[in-house]
């Protein structure tokens, strides 16, 4: 079976990101898909701790077929 695969963008939302992850993972096919999240950058020094909070989360995003994970500067 050949699905769509599955794009998640975050910024600094952590929760936010965690309840979609959450969601997907509830989904039947998700062992089945492919998830690719892009990670936005942090725009200043005040929000440089929250993207490397959802960068150390996204390192622990399993059951998923694969999960691959783009990080911009």
């Amino acid at each position: 079976m050949n699905l769509a695969p599955i794009c998640l963008f975050t910024y600094n939302r952590l929760e936010e990101t965690r309840q979609t992850v959450v969601a997907l993972q509830n989904n039947y096919l998700a062992k089945d898909s492919e998830l690719f999240v892009f990670s936005d950058g942090s725009k200043n020094k005040a929000t440089s701790h929250k993207i490397q909070a959802i960068r150390d989360y996204l390192k622990t995003i399993n059951g998923f077929k694969k999960v691959t994970i783009y990080e911009s500067v």
